[in-house]
């Protein structure tokens, strides 16, 4: 097992350039199949533990998911602001780490190989962990090494769900996946990147309870 993270760590771009990244801020485009709509999305992440993922879909409104550290939000127009907890913060915590992605042992500690089957038509390794209740499954290509699906199931009603990740690109010294897609609980969606900035300052008022009035730039 040790083997295949620091595989994906070397085909990221190596430990030491993964640990120099300390921010990053990542736009795109959302779509939302299930409901015929789409929008645009932002997302800024701050060493060590700050994150907050800011999408804007025309005639819904903007909706927020916050965690700055300590607490997390949903902020949806509809919905209203509601506080995340339990194994939703949790999850929320471990995502926000700048640096998850050579944490998986720790984050994950329970980690094992599982199987090796057929993931978009390439062979890959499936890594399996269960943390609190909440199991996860990560899937990375035998041959490049990359991360290529993560599924987590909460072992609730319609609380499983499968995030396939590609095109990966190069940026600066790391490879950084371009696009996602979830399928399963609880909404469907696909993200496509355009623009991801490594190490570029921006206001820390974006990880706020309320919105500010301007985002980043």
């Amino acid at each position: 097992m040790e083997a295949i993270l620091e595989k994906y760590i070397n085909a990221l771009g190596g430990r030491e350039a993964l640990e120099k990244i300390t921010t990053m801020a990542l736009r795109g485009t959302m779509e939302f199949p299930e409901f015929g709509a789409s929008g645009t999305t932002a997302e800024y992440v701050k060493d060590p533990d700050h994150f907050v993922a800011i999408t804007d879909v025309p005639g819904y409104g903007t909706v927020r998911t916050i965690y700055d550290g300590h607490n997390g939000w949903a902020v949806d127009p509809q919905r209203g602001t509601s506080e995340i907890t339990g194994g939703d913060l949790a999850d929320l915590k471990r995502r926000a780490d700048i640096h998850w992605n050579l944490k998986l042992q720790e984050y994950y500690p329970r980690l094992k190989v599982l199987s090796r089957e057929s993931v978009g038509g390439k062979d890959a390794w499936q890594l399996e962990a269960t943390v609190e209740g909440w199991t996860y499954d990560f899937w990375f290509d035998v041959d490049s090494g990359l991360l290529v699906r993560f599924d987590t199931d909460r072992h609730t009603a319609d609380g499983a769900s499968t995030v396939t990740i590609g095109d990966y690109r190069r940026v600066g010294a790391v490879l950084f996946a371009f696009s996602a897609a979830r399928s399963g609980a609880p909404i469907a969606w696909n993200r496509t990147l355009t623009d991801v900035k490594f190490n570029e300052p921006f206001d820390d008022a974006v990880f706020a309870k309320s919105p500010p009035n301007e985002q980043p730039k």
